[in-house]
């Protein structure tokens, strides 16, 4: 199902706020620049607001170097120890990773707002002085806000991810197209092999974007109304506008 249950939860400026604060008590640490720290208390002064999140699944787990209980996520440090945590332990989905509801419309540019906020935060050259397990765990959490940003911005990926957090995929079984979209790749494949200028070559892939911007229109309709099947549909044709853009992108014209 693409609809999950609903927690509000104002864990993510309050967590975020007190571990950094705790951590430039106890540890003296000047790691955290001073506009980044400003960024992160104007979280208490509302001028950042984060959204609730869908959740399918809840559960707490224990810090791997105090064993304190953590039932706040995403959690980036201990609330006792301020240690940086494991994101694998927290089994977090991308969405809930940047604290956006799980849509397929999002705010790209939130976005990347809280993914450069948290790259910011959990980036390797942070915990060069720290032990060989933090400094394990800062890389590995890193490599996940990449993945998952990348994920989340592209449409086609974003749809499949949505798909996957559902169960399921484009690959699993077999996919019904119409008879008329069939001959449409066959004619659209056509149009790639016989263009032969410039001009001709920008014109079809701006036919190529458009035919982009109308699927991922009726894509956004398809999670909205919680069409399964009608969202696979729309991704199969996606994922084939795409690679054919690809094509057309590689292609040289004399």
């Amino acid at each position: 199902m693409f609809v999950m249950r609903y927690w509000r939860t104002s864990m993510f400026g309050d967590s975020l706020l007190r571990t950094v604060c705790r951590s430039v008590h106890h540890s003296g640490a000047r790691q955290f620049s001073e506009p980044l720290y400003q960024q992160i208390v104007n979280v208490r002064n509302n001028k950042y607001k984060f959204k609730g999140h869908p959740y399918a699944t809840y559960d707490s787990f224990k810090c791997w170097n105090c064993q304190t209980i953590l039932d706040i996520r995403p959690c980036l440090f201990c609330k006792n120890c301020s240690k940086i945590q494991s994101s694998e332990d927290q089994n977090l989905n991308y969405f809930e990773l940047f604290n956006i509801n799980v849509q397929y419309d999002i705010d790209t540019v939130q976005l990347t707002t809280n993914f450069r906020k948290l790259q910011n935060l959990m980036h390797p050259d942070r915990f060069s002085n720290k032990t060989e397990e933090e400094q394990l765990l800062s890389e590995s959490f890193s490599s996940l806000l990449n993945k998952s940003y990348t994920t989340l911005l592209n449409p086609l990926l974003r749809g499949l991810y949505m798909l996957n957090l559902g169960g399921l995929s484009i690959e699993e079984d077999s996919i019904t197209m119409d008879s008329t979209f069939l001959y449409e790749i066959m004619d659209w494949n056509e149009k790639v092999e016989e263009v032969d200028t410039k001009e001709s070559l920008e014109r079809l892939k701006k036919d190529v974007d458009d035919m982009l911007v109308v699927l991922y229109m009726e894509l956004s309709k398809a999670f909205s109304e919680n069409n399964q099947n009608q969202a696979k549909v729309l991704l199969s044709k996606a994922k084939f506008f795409t690679t054919l853009l690809e094509k057309i992108k590689d292609k040289d014209v004399f």
